[in-house]
Parts: C-alpha cells; sequence; structure tokens
C-alpha cells in the first residue's frame, strides 16, 4: 500500500508499507477521499497542540476527514460487510476509565485520534480502522461524504449554544463555518449570519447555503465589531459560533455577542496562549464554551447529509490523487481565491 506520512515539522513522504490485515474489532477500509483541513496543516507543520504538548508523535499518517469503503472485517464486528460505504469518528477512547463511562471518550487520556493521536489516517491506499468508531452510510453521498467529519464537529458547536430562535453568528467561512451556518439553522436559528475577514467567495457559498446576512469584515476588531452591531439591529447576537483560529476574530466575537450570550470556540489557534477581554466576558456575563470532536453525533449528522438538510457537495473546490497530496496540502495552506476544502483520493491515480 502506498501512504503519507508525515515524519516531523516539515518532513512529508510518500511511502511503501505493508497491506495491513484487520484485528479484532478493526475493519479494513479503501479510502475514497479524505479532506485537508488545518489542522493537518498544523500537523505538518508541527504547531498542533498534541505535539506541541507531546501527546502526539511522528510519524503519522494524516487523514481524520474520510469516507471509503469496507473491503475486510476483524472478528467481532458486525453490521458491515465488504462493499459498504462508512465514514469515521476519529476519537476513540478506552472504554473504561471514568470520562469514557460518563460517555465522554473524546477526551480519554488513553484515546486515539484517528490520523493525529496514536493511529495512522486515511491518507493512503488502505486503512486499520476501529469499528467502534466506524459508521455507515446507507445512501451514497460521493466523495465530499468525506465532510461528514467536520460537519459532525460543526453540529457539535451549534448544540452547544442556545440557538434555537436566536441570532447566530458564524464568524470564518472555512469548511467548518459553513457547515456550522448550515447546523445553526438545523438547530433552529432564527437568522444566521457569516462573516469573516477578506473572502467574499466563501460568502457567496453562504448565502447559497442559507445564510440570512453575510459581511466580509473589516480589518480594525473595532470596526469590525461595529459593522456588525449595525447588522444585527438592537436585538444584538445571542450567539457566536467561532469557527477561525484568527485572535482578531475573538475579540470581536466578546465585542458583538449580546449580554448573556454565548461564544462557542470550535477553531485552533496554533499557539501556546491567546489573549482574551475576560472582563467584558464577566461583566457581560458570556458563556465561553469551547467545543472538541463530535461524540454521539455521528448518527444524526449522517441522517442530516443523506436528508440534504446538510449541504455538502458545494464546499468541494478541488480534489488531487494520493501521489500529489504535498501539493494538495499547499494549495490548502495558501487557500487562494476559489479554495475551499481540497480532497485528496487515495484510489485514482489522477483526478
Amino acid at each position: 500500500m502506498k501512504a503519507v506520512e508525515f515524519r516531523g515539522a516539515g518532513s512529508l513522504a510518500l511511502v511503501e508499507r505493508p497491506d495491513p490485515v484487520a484485528g479484532p474489532g478493526e475493519v479494513l477500509v479503501a479510502p475514497e477521499a479524505v479532506g485537508i483541513c488545518a489542522t493537518d496543516v498544523e500537523i505538518l507543520d508541527g504547531v498542533m497542540a498534541y505535539f506541541r504538548t507531546g501527546d502526539a508523535s511522528y510519524p503519522i499518517v494524516p487523514g481524520h476527514e474520510w469516507i471509503g469503503t469496507v473491503l475486510s472485517m476483524g472478528t467481532g464486528v458486525e453490521g458491515l460487510k465488504p462493499g459498504d460505504t462508512v465514514v469515521g469518528d476519529p476519537s476513540a477512547g478506552c472504554g473504561t476509565c471514568a470520562r469514557c463511562n460518563a460517555g465522554r471518550y473524546h477526551l480519554c487520556a488513553r484515546r486515539t485520534e484517528t490520523g493525529i493521536m496514536r493511529q495512522d489516517g486515511a491518507m493512503a491506499t488502505r486503512m486499520l480502522a476501529l469499528a467502534v468508531s466506524t459508521h455507515l452510510v446507507a445512501r451514497p453521498v460521493w466523495d465530499a461524504g468525506a465532510l461528514i467529519e467536520p460537519a459532525s464537529v460543526a453540529l457539535n458547536a451549534a448544540r452547544h449554544a442556545p440557538c434555537r430562535a436566536s441570532t447566530v453568528l458564524v464568524l470564518g467561512a472555512g469548511a467548518i463555518g459553513l457547515l456550522a451556518a448550515q447546523c445553526a439553522r438545523i438547530e433552529g436559528a432564527a437568522r444566521v449570519i457569516v462573516a469573516n475577514a477578506s473572502r467574499a467567495d466563501r460568502l457567496e457559498i453562504a448565502k447559497r447555503l442559507g445564510a440570512d446576512d453575510t459581511l466580509v469584515l473589516p480589518r480594525d476588531a473595532a470596526q469590525a465589531a461595529l459593522a456588525l452591531r449595525e447588522i444585527a439591529g438592537e436585538d444584538g447576537i445571542d450567539v457566536v459560533l467561532l469557527c477561525t483560529g484568527a485572535v482578531a476574530a475573538l475579540d470581536v466575537a466578546v465585542a458583538v455577542t449580546r449580554p448573556g450570550g454565548t461564544i462557542v470556540v470550535v477553531g485552533l489557534f496554533g499557539e501556546a496562549r491567546v489573549p482574551v477581554d475576560l472582563d467584558t466576558v464577566v461583566t457581560n456575563d458570556l458563556q465561553l464554551v469551547g467545543v472538541n470532536g463530535s461524540p454521539h453525533l455521528w448518527t444524526d449528522t449522517i441522517g442530516a447529509v443523506t436528508e440534504g438538510a446538510l449541504v455538502l457537495e458545494p464546499l468541494v473546490s478541488h480534489r488531487f490523487p494520493l501521489a500529489r497530496a504535498a501539493e494538495a496540502i499547499e494549495l490548502a495552506r495558501r487557500a487562494p481565491i476559489g479554495t475551499l476544502k481540497v480532497l485528496v483520493t487515495p484510489q485514482r491515480e489522477e483526478v
């Protein structure tokens, strides 16, 4: 099999490995499509939090956003058969600790995270997936189904806030932001505003996907906050879903959220410390919530996708074969106009 390895900060190689064999509780999968996200770029750059803290290490095969075809199963695996289309939750806990027993397996100290921590990912012609984390997609969604993983994270963010009947601001119009805007609507938001610092092309997609208002933010945080208040009107912004790792966006989120409102942080900043105006958080009685992963939300997310409530295909802008993975990652890093979600398609020699 062929695989992409991240070997250290700034080091990537396309390598040959022995074909894996599914063991007990494992599923052998042929990945059809793998999404590249900011986390993958941060891992390659050596700035992703787990690699900075030593919780994760190199080498690692990246790829935590994926859709693939089941090839075979190990003993003890039920409910799947060869030829099934599947996606996978990156997180798998030990199953015995207090966090796992409380249903918070994604925070287990001994967990694996596919393509990130202690479990190789999908940027390969073959991968082993844990059956407990593998989910059947009964209705074909094609390669855009790789976005079911970030969609589940977006749904988790939306469910961490009181979206129903609220005005929800999504800061950041990357894939997570555009998915979070849709999820806010699914969760009953009365009004959805999507804003980012520079990308009018992505805001056009947000409009097509149902955003009520969009805004290219002024670079100055105070001016950006003023522009958002004008759009929101006197009732203000109830919920901010912060889907970008830009420090300035955090400043804007704190400034524009109405007293008693909620800020959900889903973007990673790639820095050890980020300044926060905690005085405003306290005096305005704001809820500042961080979310990680998408525990117990995969059935709901897959259902929303297959029913058409959550749309993925418009977010895919580029597809690359495995041999051009380095080029794909660099494109995702630079993200020029017209670039949104970049996919690697391991089973195709050319795209």
